[in-house]
């Protein structure tokens, strides 16, 4: 985009946070950036989830499926033990798979 195409909306600075893990089940939170005064697309989040997928993850890690995020949340607790820490209930219910394209 060319400086006589930009066309500032807002006095904004956008980030996404993006949910990873690792096969230890190490997780984190990356923050993505997504521009400067405008306000982008869905289509343009998109774009630049999948680009921080293929270029930018840090080694080892892979975004969260949908039951790996919802656990994260903490959504899922049901109880407390003996000593006051939380006790998992059931998952989750969600239509489709473990994947967030099913």
């Amino acid at each position: 985009m060319s400086m006589s195409e930009l066309k500032l909306q807002a006095p904004i600075q956008l980030e996404m946070k993006v949910s990873v893990i690792n096969d230890e089940g190490l997780s984190g939170v990356a923050t993505v950036g997504l521009g400067l005064g405008r306000f982008p697309t869905e289509q343009e989040v998109r774009d630049r989830l999948n680009q921080f997928e293929a270029e930018e993850i840090p080694k080892g890690f892979r975004l969260m499926n949908k039951t790996e995020w919802w656990s994260s949340l903490g959504f899922c607790v049901a109880d407390e033990d003996d000593e006051g820490n939380p006790v998992r209930g059931l998952p989750i219910a969600m239509p489709g798979g473990r994947n967030w394209d099913e």
